[in-house]
């Protein structure tokens, strides 16, 4: 019998696919526990809208990812950051979140987890940061650090 998964059932399969179960399976299982229900036509035609849909939304998305990854090839993202005398240790660092927020300033929106920092910038310099905007965009960001001296009074 073919049916269509409502939610994901391990060893079967996740939710929205159309799979082929023994009767007894789906009649006295699947069918009571609300995870499946029997495909006909207009199942199969509500899975090809969603799938076009999908597609489309996807299409846009890689489309909007790669309008901003070549914006983000034009910019060199300052960050001050206070260091205790030139050449010595930061008192704080340049993170995932500190750059997320800089960003913001520029208007340009991105998540924490799409900006692959391994280790958190800790000096002055020029950084080139990868970025994951979609699953197929990938760009880098340009950070450089500029140090700003405090004063120790003595």
């Amino acid at each position: 019998m073919k049916i269509y998964l409502l939610k994901n059932v391990p060893s079967l399969g996740n939710k929205g696919e159309i799979k082929n179960v023994a009767d007894g399976y789906a009649i006295n299982y699947l069918f009571p526990q609300k995870i499946a229900q029997r495909v006909n036509s207009d199942i199969i035609k509500k899975i090809s809208e969603k799938k076009e849909q999908k597609i489309k939304t996807d299409k846009k998305q890689k489309e909007q990812a790669l309008e901003l990854a070549i914006r983000l090839k034009k910019i060199i993202l300052e960050i001050p950051l206070k260091f205790s005398e030139k050449g010595k240790g930061a008192y704080s660092s340049v993170n995932s979140k500190r750059i997320v927020e800089e960003l913001e300033s520029k208007n340009i929106h991105l998540l924490e987890n799409q900006i692959e920092l391994k280790k958190s910038l800790k000096k002055e310099g020029l950084y080139d940061v990868p970025l994951i905007l979609h699953p197929e965009v990938k760009a880098s960001l340009k950070i450089r650090i500029n140090a700003i001296v405090s004063e120790q009074k003595e």
